[in-house]
């Protein structure tokens, strides 16, 4: 599970279909409760209440995080997988390794 200071990196899988920012986490944790979830990431939401009701009914991992930049460069699935050696399940948390990191952020032009 992340742990706040954790570095996460953003996907975007509906549009861009590529990495596009990078975060830092101030807390994790999960809950089913709709009321407890709507209460931790109040104004830090793109979620409807109806949204988080929905979510709500099995256990819904929440991640607050502070935006430290958006990527000069994306990285698609291609480059993540051939130049950065990440394969498999991106649209899910999973950890990698410094290395991995390190390509990534010179594939995004940091």
């Amino acid at each position: 599970s992340p742990r706040s200071g954790d570095i996460v990196l953003f996907y975007r899988t509906q549009d861009e279909m590529a990495l596009t920012s990078i975060g830092v986490v101030e807390n994790f944790t999960s809950s089913q409760s709709p009321a407890a979830i709507a209460s931790l990431v109040s104004r830090r939401t793109v979620y409807s209440q109806t949204d988080i009701e929905r979510m709500a009914s099995k256990p819904t991992k929440i991640i607050l995080f502070r935006l430290l930049e958006h990527l000069p460069m994306k990285v698609g699935y291609k480059q993540l997988e051939q130049d950065c050696g990440i394969a498999g399940p991106i649209q899910s948390i999973r950890k990698i390794q410094h290395d991995q990191f390190a390509k990534i952020l010179i594939a995004a032009g940091r």
